[in-house]
């Protein structure tokens, strides 16, 4: 008996981790996580299992580091039936970034809008800085960089920073993240 309870939970200790948050042992600011071992040679094979079964092919910290975000800066879940801000006050520290959201089951949005992403080359030269991105399951009239949540259920955004200056890689607390605001809800606040 004490046998198999201990197969039994050993599997659902291995389903968690595997199914689990991709987090576990990162570095978090705000709704901003990341973990400092994905793509590194010396990441554990539980970290492993987990990015094979979500999926991300991870270049190794030198060259990329990812943020994952479920929840906004209030620390409310992400979900389709609510308008979001996301806020950069001054672009990345990076060569190259990508903001992307992925629906509930860790894919894009299955909605043909074509708006899964904003990349650095959508961001307006000579517009400084500042960058506003509207989330939203309907495009909003006057948003020039709008990411579509329309079939996304509670989903996830991941900013993605190609060759990130020297300390970020060190501390990827440093970089310049976006605010995330939640701006209504279907009808509701």
């Amino acid at each position: 008996m004490a046998t198999l309870a201990g197969l039994a939970g050993g599997s659902a200790l291995a389903l968690l981790l595997v199914f689990g948050p991709l987090e576990i042992g990162g570095a978090q600011a705000g709704p901003w996580r990341t973990n400092l071992l994905i793509g590194a040679p010396d990441a554990s094979p539980v970290l492993r299992a987990v990015i094979a079964r979500r999926g991300l092919l991870a270049l190794s910290r030198s060259e990329t580091v990812y943020f994952n975000a479920t929840t906004d800066d209030a620390g409310r879940r992400l979900r389709e039936d609510c308008s979001y801000r996301v806020s950069l006050e001054r672009r990345p520290d990076t060569r190259w970034w990508s903001l992307t959201l992925y629906a509930a089951d860790d894919y894009l949005a299955v909605n043909g809008d074509q708006a899964a992403s904003i990349t650095a080359e959508q961001a307006a030269p000579g517009a400084g800085d500042a960058m506003t991105i509207m989330i939203a399951a309907t495009r909003p009239d006057s948003a020039p960089h709008w990411i579509s949540s329309r079939n996304g259920g509670q989903f996830a955004l991941t900013l993605r920073l190609y060759q990130p200056a020297d300390a970020i890689r060190e501390d990827p607390t440093l970089a310049a993240l976006p605010v995330i605001e939640r701006l209504s809800c279907g009808g509701m606040g």
